[in-house]
């Protein structure tokens, strides 16, 4: 998978779990996660569509705030499962 098609399915899970980023509104990779409206629901919601999306098991470090806060670490996460 392209990191161009990575980024397209990252934003698109992200937009599904952060209710307070409007559709029109552009998502900048740095932007916190929190600040969007992601709480612990939509953290979970995340990791398990992430999980699926990308056919990878996050290990139990990559289970932190660091990784869910913006998604420029979700992509360096993903990334470091797929290469």
């Amino acid at each position: 998978m392209s990191t161009e098609k990575i980024d397209v399915r990252l934003e698109d899970i992200v937009r599904e779990h952060c209710p307070e980023l409007e559709p029109h509104v552009p998502l900048d990779p740095d932007d916190n996660l929190a600040d969007l409206g992601l709480n612990s629901v939509g953290t979970i919601g995340i990791l398990v569509a992430v999980e699926e999306a990308f056919s990878v098991s996050l290990s139990d470090e990559d289970l932190s705030f660091e990784t869910f806060s913006s998604v420029r670490s979700l992509r360096l996460t993903v990334l470091k499962y797929l290469t």
